[in-house]
């Protein structure tokens, strides 16, 4: 007779269900760790390949002010040009010395420069076509102000503010300058600089000084900010007109290169006479009125001063703002934009032309824009 055993436990009816069940759960898991660790691969190699991108951009970058560095030395080497910078000339965009048996700029390019796997591209602006911010007085500074559009109540106002941000007292000038108690008192508070401005942009600090003020008019920033930069160099041009970019600089010789300083510039240095200054710009751009150009006829020397200013030169205006006339640069702001493969940066710097050699420069500061 056959004997029925007695029948499993509830939990054991089905031991092959509950191992394929452990085996999915053991699966599953093993998936997600997998896809975990390629996903965190894929990361630590785009990090890397970041990282790599990151240290060659900024490297091209530093080659790109070297790149400029030589091209200015080159310059210096230009017979009969070495006495002035102008528009005209190959270091601003211009065609260069095309007319020389010797061009030294023959086959040289300020774009898409190859250097590795990578590339750039230069832009060089002198700071001597602004004033000097740290040199400017107030009767330069209303004046300064009344050009790019401001409100006349204002204008004294904004330059005792300009004035106390760059002093070194906390007292503030009587007719609404503004000093540390002023500052402390915003959101977020800060304190006046109470010396030299080392950055244009910190005017955009100091009471009254709005960015439409800064830039200009609504303002549009690209390239050096509409020519201007981290360091605001070059005339911002927005809709409503110059700004105060477009006139001071922080740091240069405080001499006013008369070849390269745009209208706004010289209008300010001829005491605010407009035509005046677009007469500069009609004699040194030359028959075909276009700046940059070859037909340009910049002052060469210092002796040829007198042909741009003429009678305008020794005017009020000019005589009661001081304005020191030049016709070389010593200060130029480098902008490089960089590629190496897929990636760009731009990068910015302020060299200095000093020493002896036409190769001494110095790099004041090097930054990414």
């Amino acid at each position: 007779m056959h004997l029925r055993s007695p029948s499993a436990p509830n939990g054991c009816r089905h031991p092959r269900g509950v191992a394929l069940i452990i085996v999915l759960l053991v699966v599953f898991a093993l998936t997600v760790t997998a896809a975990t660790f390629a996903y965190q691969m894929r990361v630590e190699t785009r990090l890397a390949t970041t990282t790599r991108s990151e240290s060659e951009l900024e490297w091209l970058g530093r080659s790109g002010v070297e790149y400029a560095k030589w091209i200015l030395s080159l310059q210096q080497q230009v017979p009969g040009e070495q006495a002035y910078n102008g528009l005209n000339q190959f270091w601003a965009g211009g065609p260069g010395s095309l007319m020389t048996a010797d061009n030294p700029f023959e086959g040289i390019s300020l774009v898409n420069v190859p250097v590795g796997e990578g590339r750039f591209s230069v832009r060089i602006v002198d700071e001597e076509r602004k004033f000097n911010i740290n040199r400017a007085n107030p009767q330069l500074l209303e004046l300064a102000l009344d050009l790019v559009g401001t409100d006349a109540g204002d204008s004294s106002i904004i330059a005792n503010s300009v004035l106390d941000w760059i002093d070194r007292d906390d007292f503030p000038k009587v007719g609404g300058g503004a000093e540390s108690d002023y500052y402390l008192g915003l959101d977020p508070p800060y304190l006046a600089k109470n010396g030299p401005i080392d950055d244009i942009t910190e005017l955009m600090k100091v009471k009254g000084v709005t960015p439409e003020l800064f830039y200009g008019g609504s303002y549009s920033v690209s390239g050096f900010r509409g020519g201007g930069s981290g360091f605001a160099s070059g005339a911002a041009i927005g809709a409503g007109g110059t700004g105060l970019v477009g006139v001071f600089c922080a740091i240069s010789t405080g001499q006013i290169n008369i070849n390269t300083a745009p209208e706004p510039v010289l209008a300010l240095a001829l005491g605010g006479d407009r035509a005046s200054a677009r007469q500069v710009i009609q004699l040194r751009a030359g028959p075909d009125g276009q700046e940059g150009t070859l037909d340009d006829e910049p002052a060469r020397n210092p002796a040829e001063l007198a042909r741009l200013l003429g009678p305008v030169g020794g005017g009020a205006g000019a005589g009661q703002l001081n304005a020191a006339w030049s016709t070389v640069s010593s200060h130029f702001l480098v902008q490089v934009s960089a590629e190496f493969g897929a990636t760009r940066r731009r990068y910015l710097a302020l060299i200095r032309r000093g020493g002896q050699t036409p190769r001494d420069f110095q790099t004041l500061v090097f930054r990414r824009e």
